[in-house]
């Protein structure tokens, strides 16, 4: 072992005294371990947060949703082309703003549109909590189509499935202010409840199938709002929204993400906020390893005097306090990566931490270790160890023998 080596070992940690320059070269050992560890348990915090809402988000919202900038517009060509692509679906939908009520309790919702072979193939039917048989009631099919709630709107208004609602949409009010008439309103049975845990659905949507929407109208037919579509391999998304813009430059096509955009990029700004935050506590315990090192060096100015009259280099002498900085920094950032990956990967298999079922949609606090994150975390703390090495190794080197031994 070179000596340049054990000699910055021994200025490490002196074994005959704790003196303050080891008590602060503990305390700098200790902040790169609780840093580092922090920061990886925290990240894989917010990586299993994310996966979660992106699972949710894409076990139910559409995959691809288009539309057209002009209210009316021709989807049959859409239609056509999505019909020729194997291992996709796709549901034509019309989408408004309507008033539904009952008992003076008044709620504005979106009503949400699907045409009737689709209905029950569509995903919202993978998140019913709560219906009704049909065939206990003996109602008109117009009254009775199948109507589907949100869990949050069914609480508001304190509706089961079985109980009819009035509801008018913006359509009838605009209609009725044309003859100056109040607008009739027009009556629906609910006869599911469902839950899929984004807000948004849960206590704003009204799903509901477009013969009642002929019938409440007198139509024969309906114009559609867009197309959602729906993949089997979630990873051709970008690769079929990228096509679709090109052969269809004329209509807004939006991917998942684009429509969840502002919960997406608040998640990522949250977490690198967060990740800036606890960097701080590694580039406070670096601060410390350059403080000990500065003292250290002068500390030990006779024993490089010493050491430079018996043959050591100016290179020799910046390398002793360079390896010092260096040990410290590597096996404090090895300590805090596999405190940190245990204790993650505790979370992950044993679910240490659990959360009421009753009030959260996760029993347990989700972690996603990610390989990338986790290297990138260990370089830049081996990073900032090493540049804290550099000032104090310099002015190591650069002191003479003479001007150590006279103040000496």
């Amino acid at each position: 072992m070179k000596y340049t080596f054990k000699i910055a070992l021994r200025y490490i940690f002196t074994l005959r005294s704790y003196h303050f320059i080891s008590i602060i070269s503990l305390l700098s050992a200790l902040g790169i371990t609780i840093g580092v560890s922090a920061l990886i348990i925290v990240t894989s915090l917010f990586n299993g947060f994310q996966e979660f809402a992106e699972n949710e988000i894409i076990g139910f919202e559409p995959h691809i949703r288009i539309f057209a900038s002009k209210q009316t517009q021709d989807y049959s060509e859409i239609k056509k082309y999505l019909s020729q692509i194997s291992n996709l679906s796709y549901y034509p939908y019309l989408t408004f703003r309507g008033i539904i009520f009952r008992n003076n309790n008044y709620r504005v919702v979106q009503f949400y549109c699907i045409e009737d072979s689709l209905f029950h193939r569509h995903p919202i039917n993978s998140k019913i909590i709560f219906s009704i048989e049909k065939k206990k009631y003996d109602l008109s099919l117009p009254i009775f189509s199948s109507v589907y709630i949100g869990a949050g709107l069914a609480d508001a208004m304190k509706l089961i499935p079985g109980e009819q609602v009035s509801f008018f949409s913006i359509k009838d009010i605009e209609a009725s202010a044309r003859i100056f008439q109040l607008p009739i309103p027009k009556k629906i049975m609910i006869t599911s409840i469902f839950q899929t845990n984004n807000v948004e659905y849960d206590n704003n949507y009204v799903f509901l199938p477009s013969s009642s929407l002929k019938y409440f109208w007198n139509e024969s037919s309906i114009n559609i709002s867009g197309i959602d579509i729906r993949l089997a391999n979630v990873k051709e998304i970008d690769k079929l929204a990228k096509s679709l813009r090109m052969k269809f430059p004329d209509y807004n096509i939006l991917t998942w993400y684009d429509l969840n955009k502002d919960i997406m990029n608040a998640m990522e700004f949250e977490r690198y906020g967060v990740f800036l935050v606890l960097s701080l506590i590694i580039s406070i315990a670096v601060f410390n390893i350059l403080a000990s090192l500065v003292m250290t060096v002068l500390e030990k100015r006779s024993d490089i005097a010493v050491l430079l009259t018996i043959g050591s280099t100016p290179k020799d002498i910046s390398w002793i306090f360079r390896l010092q900085g260096i040990i410290v920094g590597s096996l404090s950032t090895f300590v805090g990566l596999i405190l940190g990956l245990a204790l993650t990967l505790g979370q992950i298999k044993f679910q240490w931490l659990k959360l009421n079922a009753q009030k959260y949609v996760v029993s347990a606090l989700p972690m996603k270790i990610s390989i990338p994150v986790v290297i990138a975390i260990v370089i830049v703390s081996l990073l900032l160890s090493y540049l804290s090495t550099i000032y104090p190794s310099k002015k190591a080197s650069e002191i003479l023998v003479s001007e150590a031994i006279f103040r000496e």
